[in-house]
């Protein structure tokens, strides 16, 4: 078999709001270039929008209801025992290993949900997601690149736990820097056919600086963008001729003008109730969120309690000043750690949030999913169907729904989702949803830069079309198009399909039917739940 090469670059969190507008800025002149000489498009990320979901999706061609990668952090025997996802806990098999099977020879460099790695004769260096102080596999690679001694996972958090923008923003380019140099030598200088590298850097600054980015198109932040632009720019000068390549994101960005504190609701409405155990709630899932807990440990702890938000809420000039203070003196300068000391007592709570601030789903505390569940089999669909209802009413002082759509489980992930899956979806409005309980309303004005729905695609190479934009794009197409390019066949599970309208006419790719193959499900779901459900929801409208 003539084996191809294919190049998957990744820009983490970036959307053609800002990668359009720096391209006609003459900021991004290898993204002009692609969007002139390939096929491009928006790609619809998972729901979630996040990226453990949307990069796992990427590897395997299926929703995170079949490989089982539902967020950052995933529920064990209890809503308040979360682990850490990792390569262990996908379903299915992923691209790389079908490529591998193949005989093909991948090198992954910050693939999200790659650690542990699972090829264990191939390059793998794993991403923030990896638990543990080992990221570069096999370890001898540090001996034959010593550049690989500077490789950080993570930029330095102190620098942004301080609010030190600009030194924040000048930490991001060193660490780019840091890690090409070790890239670009693997790439030049070791064998393979599959090549991954993702940039994380696009969406760090995208958190920092999305809203000024956007709307101002801020110079300093934009530093970030024109150095990946850089690279990119060299990945295509050093690129085999007779290669592909795929640049791509895992979700876009958005600016939230507004917060709805979403577990405060649960617990007016009476679904959820608090205890004062604040670290059941918040668990550190990304290495850049244990490097933020390791410089707030060295910090003087200050506990706060719920009545101190309901007080403050009572003389509204008195909390902007205290947000004031806490943002511009005490995070920037004192050396304390203000914690609010209250959580989710999940054994009394039936409809939760439970793992962190940011929210991206709900789950009902079903009793025989959890050991501490309070929601009987009988009370679940009516249960669900009482919140939805809620949550689709729900409004803001001036009339307007504070979460565009929700959604059940079977519309997201149809009727084989797990047990542990997420009950309530929903889709964004103008309010980004946090879990925290820092306020004694459940609206305010706080500015969020978070992630959006619709991220991006582009391709460039033999296969490709030439000044093309397409549509309809979903991330579950990836996997697909890239066994595709490379003559292998496409599971049969596989949710996503091969965009032919993304090949040059004429092409090897463009020539060729899609071959269909056997299914790559590693893993039955379990189906303890599925028949119940199906049956009861057979006619029932939600």
């Amino acid at each position: 078999m003539n084996k191809k090469k294919t190049v998957v670059l990744g820009l983490d969190g970036a959307t053609f709001k800002l990668l359009k507008p720096f391209a006609e800025k003459g900021w991004m002149p290898n993204i002009a270039r692609v969007l002139k000489e390939g096929v491009h498009g928006e790609l619809e990320s998972t729901m979630p929008a996040m990226t453990a979901p949307s990069w796992t999706t990427f590897a395997t061609g299926k929703h995170p209801g079949k490989h089982g990668i539902f967020d950052f952090m995933l529920p064990t025997d209890s809503l308040g025992n979360m682990k850490f996802a990792n390569a262990d806990d996908i379903r299915d098999k992923t691209v790389y290993e079908l490529l591998h099977e193949a005989g093909y020879t991948p090198v992954l460099i910050n693939l999200p949900v790659s650690y542990p790695p699972k090829l264990k004769d191939s390059i793998t260096i794993t991403s923030l997601l990896t638990q543990g102080d080992k990221w570069i596999f096999p370890e001898s690679l540090k001996d034959e690149f010593p550049e690989l001694e500077k490789y950080r996972l993570t930029p330095d958090e102190s620098l942004r736990l301080k609010e030190r923008s600009e030194q924040y923003i000048e930490d991001l380019l060193v660490h780019m820097d840091e890690q090409l140099a070790a890239v670009k030598r693997i790439f030049t200088e070791k064998p393979w056919d599959f090549f991954f590298y993702l940039f994380s850097h696009t969406d760090w600054v995208s958190h920092l600086a999305y809203t000024a980015l956007e709307e101002n198109h801020d110079e300093s932040a934009a530093r970030v963008f024109k150095k990946v632009d850089e690279y990119l720019g060299w990945f295509m000068d050093n690129i085999p001729k007779d290669a592909n390549l795929v640049i791509l994101s895992d979700h876009g960005f958005k600016s939230y003008k507004k917060i709805f504190y979403f577990n405060k609701w649960l617990e007016k409405e009476g679904y959820l109730k608090t205890n004062t155990n604040a670290d059941q709630f918040r668990g550190a899932a990304t290495r850049r969120a244990k490097e933020s807990d390791k410089i707030q440990e060295g910090k003087k702890r200050v506990n706060l309690g719920s009545g101190v938000f309901t007080a403050l809420a009572k003389f509204p000039p008195l909390e902007r000043a205290a947000k004031w203070g806490y943002h511009h003196v005490v995070k920037p300068y004192l050396p304390v750690n203000i914690k609010v000391n209250v959580g989710v007592d999940f054994s009394k709570s039936k409809v939760c949030f439970p793992k962190g601030s940011y929210i991206t789903n709900a789950y009902i505390n079903k009793d025989w999913v959890y050991k501490d569940g309070t929601v009987r089999r009988d009370e679940y669909l009516p249960l669900r169907t009482e919140v939805v209802e809620k949550m689709r009413a729900i409004t803001d002082p001036e009339g307007h729904p504070v979460i565009k759509r929700v959604f059940t489980r079977e519309e997201v992930y149809g009727d084989d989702a797990p047990d542990q899956a997420p009950d309530i979806f929903f889709e964004l409005a103008d309010y980004w949803l946090v879990g925290h309980f820092h306020s004694g309303n459940l609206i305010a004005d706080n500015e969020e830069n978070k992630h959006g729905i619709m991220g991006v695609f582009m391709g460039m190479g033999p296969d490709f079309a030439q000044q093309k934009e397409v549509s309809g794009l979903k991330m579950q197409d990836m996997t697909p198009l890239l066994l595709h390019l490379n003559n292998l066949p496409v599971p049969s599970d596989c949710d996503g399909t091969v965009k032919q309208e993304l090949f040059a006419t004429g092409s090897d790719a463009a020539q060729r039917q899609p071959q269909i193959g056997t299914a790559s499900r590693k893993h039955a779901v379990a189906k303890s739940e599925k028949t119940a459900i199906s049956n009861a929801l057979h006619g029932l409208k939600l």
